[in-house]
């Protein structure tokens, strides 16, 4: 069954324009199926930064149409290829997030930050990786917690600020080089598909090239990078090296499903980690005596170690929500 969303209903009610007989409408769309819970998302995020804002008036009929746009994509998406519909809910959440934060960084932004001259415009997926589109027509994939910032005339200058994780597909323009900085470490590209990891706290900043050509420098040193290989930086030494690397492991994370086949347990923990943002203490006796080969799409972390545990015997524990033990379990003799 097709996923009507009423989006003339929704924002007029939130932007509190709408008259009797639309919010009779909308109330009715709200009690059908799930909708109340992608309601209900939107509505309390907007709320806050109506708060937050009291004093700016951006164009929220801008962002409202890129919103609108957005969703209408995904759910398209969903009835071509058969997403099932948490899947698209989550997407549409997450979406709306990363849309509502970008107007709040630029309240904070213009009113802290003000220059005439320059105008930012701030990106944080807060509660899911999350999908954009640039200006020029890249495209971006960022994950939980990572941050993107770019000046509003992105086409004049196309260089982006990224703290966190993203997996970029540039549009081509020689005229005007796509540049992604980290502080550190500064990659330079004309047009090519490639993973940038530079969180705050990690030891390493670490690029990955998919396809096409890249240049990374920093601090006097660069590579020029062909595809399949990657690049790391060492924060400690500020020393840049190529090293051994998986390019696809890389990037799974923006994927919607990733098959493991004939893996280790070793190298699927290190997926896992990467996907849900967990530790992994894995017992050293199974990290690479057992193998599995299985498909995994949306879901939880807990679904997936039942799955193996049903493979081969292994038992697991959690400690928290940031941290899981893996150890063998004999099989039940018969």
């Amino acid at each position: 069954m097709e996923r009507h969303i009423p989006w003339d209903l929704l924002i007029a009610h939130l932007k509190k324009e709408a008259d009797e007989e639309a919010e009779e409408a909308l109330l009715i769309w709200r009690t059908q199926a799930d909708n109340h819970i992608l309601y209900n998302e939107i509505a309390s995020l907007w709320e806050e930064i109506i708060k937050e804002s009291a004093a700016y008036n951006p164009d929220t009929d801008y962002y409202w149409k890129q919103l609108e746009m957005r969703m209408e994509a995904m759910e398209k998406k969903r009835r071509t290829l058969s997403i099932p519909l948490r899947n698209i809910r989550i997407a549409m959440a997450a979406a709306s997030v990363l849309l509502l934060v970008a107007i709040s960084s630029s309240y904070f932004i213009t009113k802290k930050y003000f220059q005439p001259a320059v105008s930012l415009q701030t990106y944080k997926a807060l509660n899911g990786k999350s999908q954009m589109i640039l200006p020029d027509g890249s495209v971006v994939w960022l994950n939980v917690g990572s941050t993107l910032t770019y000046e509003t005339a992105f086409l004049k200058n196309r260089r982006i600020d990224l703290e966190g994780q993203a997996l970029f597909e540039v549009e081509r323009d020689e005229k005007h080089p796509f540049v992604v900085s980290t502080g550190d470490v500064t990659v330079e590209v004309l047009g090519t598909r490639f993973h940038v990891e530079a969180y705050p706290t990690d030891e390493e900043i670490r690029v990955a090239l998919l396809e096409g050509r890249v240049e990374v420098s920093a601090f006097e040193q660069a590579f020029v990078m062909d595809p399949g290989e990657v690049v790391a930086f060492d924060r400690h030494s500020r020393s840049l090296s190529k090293i051994e690397g998986d390019v696809v492991f890389e990037s799974f994370w923006a994927d919607d499903s990733y098959t493991f086949d004939a893996k280790p347990l070793s190298y699927i923990c290190r997926y896992l980690e990467r996907w849900f943002n967990i530790d992994i203490e894995l017992d050293p006796a199974i990290a690479d005596s057992q193998v599995y080969t299985f498909t995994i799409t949306d879901e939880p972390l807990e679904t997936i170690l039942q799955i193996m545990s049903r493979i081969n015997p292994i038992q697991y524990s959690f400690e928290d929500d940031k941290r899981v033990f893996i150890k063998n379990v004999s099989p039940v003799k018969k």
